[in-house]
């Protein structure tokens, strides 16, 4: 079983002192256990640290979903060799109903993206932490968990259509990066 994500009740605001207490400035996501293709076992502690991170929840069966996929890929894609994008993570959260179904979905429509196994209890968390009811759903987070840009879906379909890098270098500077 994985340590929980959210500190207390899910009415408490989260922050990042109350759950991390020891892990003085630790990403929200340290103790969630995460994997990726190519690595082996689950990402060190301190994988995030540093990093822009946009977290997508998603499913195979979702139509929406099939859709908006190849545009995050290829929005991921073109920004991932620049310097803004350098250090972009995209972290799939799966909403799929079967272990089979997300492995199946991540092996074959996702890149090496970071994605937190089936069945942990994180996803719930998250879920309910970003109010994924109804996905497709991509959030901008900062370290610390906070939602600060909503909007991504959009940004990142205009952004294939014009300038991804120029999206990515706004993100930053949302994040104060």
């Amino acid at each position: 079983m994985s340590p929980p994500l959210l500190a207390g009740s899910l009415l408490r605001p989260f922050t990042s002192s109350a759950y991390f207490s020891g892990l003085r400035n630790a990403h929200f996501l340290a103790s969630v256990p995460m994997k990726k293709r190519g690595v082996e076992g689950t990402l060190p502690k301190d994988y995030f640290d540093n990093k822009t991170v946009v977290v997508y929840f998603s499913a195979g069966w979702c139509g929406s979903c099939k859709f908006l996929t190849p545009k995050i890929k290829k929005f991921y894609n073109a920004v991932k060799g620049s310097e803004a994008g350098k250090n972009l993570e995209i972290v799939w959260v799966s909403k799929d109903k079967e272990a089979a179904h997300q492995e199946e979905y991540y092996e074959k429509n996702l890149p090496d993206w970071p994605y937190i196994p089936f069945g942990d209890e994180n996803i719930q968390k998250l879920a309910e932490k970003y109010k994924a009811v109804v996905i497709p759903v991509l959030k901008l987070v900062d370290s610390e968990g906070n939602v600060a840009h909503d909007r991504v879906r959009a940004d990142v379909e205009a952004g294939i259509k014009a300038d991804p890098v120029k999206t990515m270098e706004e993100w930053k500077k949302i994040l104060k990066q």
